[in-house]
């Protein structure tokens, strides 16, 4: 499970994975002839206790493989520094996996810059100073596209609020910024567009969907059924949202069009009743893929389940338990 501001931090127990200790930026030559599309299953750090009884991340961010090897990312910052440039022990630095699970976004430990580590290939380096003056990665948060070529640096200004700074990859640029937010609910399907939560009047929720350079596209104060049922996933068409109702036999995957403010249609399928939706995006045409989370004692079991839209039909493509010790986990996403 993760959260866009921060990751998840309570203690996990159990699972035991062979780790690979690694040179900081080289990869074993097996996991570079890896041939499945998702080659990360989720990142994850260590917890351990402080003098005064808090937990603290420690050691180093570890990647789970599909194939059950557990990569040490030794380059990646393990406490964000602050904005005087101290580093914050209570929480752990930003990182976020792309949703097809072949690239992984941190901020390097030996100079502090921000990468993106293409697991089959090499390391792209972002520009100097990716945060305004004032701001520490402490109140930052990053999230990759699905085929991780787009990447959105989030933070928190003086002002309170939420900015999004968005960057081609490939480029290693950035391409714009976007005006403030209430939250950010993820890239769309091809990573051309991200999609905005604002806060409206009345306590009502709107949404809005930029380009890369942060221009608007379409905005609208959606209702409640939309708005009360994030999380949400933005189709390529960079317009369709979809979202889930109900629980069980019961569950409905839906659609909402933020360009006309209309919904436009709805299917059914079945979801398990004792998982909370933890991220849905869109991984095709007339596909998305939901992350469901359940707790099993101490531990997370995460789901991820690949829904048809046009009829509802859904097959597991994954399912794994969160090693035991985690002070936070990212899974990949689509």
């Amino acid at each position: 499970m993760q959260h866009p501001t921060r990751p998840i931090t309570r203690g996990l127990t159990g699972l035991a994975l062979t780790m690979l200790a690694l040179p900081a930026l080289a990869l074993p030559a097996a996991a570079q002839t890896q041939t499945s599309h998702h080659t990360i299953r989720y990142a994850s750090v260590d917890s351990c206790p402080r003098k005064d009884g808090t937990a603290t991340p420690c050691h180093t961010w570890r990647l789970d493989l599909l194939d059950g090897r557990r990569v040490a990312l030794k380059d990646a910052m393990l406490w964000p520094l602050t904005a005087k440039g101290r580093p914050d022990r209570t929480n752990s630095a930003p990182l976020t996996v792309s949703g097809d699970g072949e690239s992984v976004a941190y901020f390097r430990k030996s100079d502090h810059r921000l990468v993106v580590r293409e697991f089959h290939g090499g390391v792209r380096v972002m520009p100097r100073n990716p945060l305004p003056r004032g701001v520490g990665m402490n109140a930052a948060w990053l999230k990759l596209s699905q085929d991780g070529d787009r990447l959105a640096l989030g933070y928190i200004a003086g002002d309170g609020r939420t900015r999004v700074r968005l960057f081609d990859v490939a480029r290693a640029s950035a391409t714009g910024t976007t005006p403030e937010t209430d939250g950010f609910a993820g890239f769309s399907g091809d990573g051309s567009a991200v999609l905005l939560q604002r806060a409206g009047d009345e306590n009502t929720i709107g949404l809005a969907v930029h380009d890369d350079t942060g221009a608007e596209l379409a905005a609208a104060v959606p209702p409640q059924i939309v708005a009360n049922n994030g999380p949400w996933g933005l189709s390529a068409d960079d317009r369709t949202v979809a979202y889930v109702t109900g629980l069980g036999e019961k569950a409905r995957l839906r659609f909402y069009d933020v360009a006309t403010d209309q919904a436009t249609g709805s299917v059914r399928f079945s979801l398990p009743k004792d998982a909370a939706l933890d991220m849905i995006d869109w991984t095709g045409g007339h596909e998305v893929t939901l992350h469901l989370v359940r707790s099993q004692g101490s531990r997370d079991v995460v789901t991820v389940l690949k829904v048809d839209t046009e009829t509802g039909r859904t097959r597991v493509r994954d399912s794994y338990k969160v090693r035991s010790g985690a002070f936070a986990y990212l899974s990949c996403g689509g």
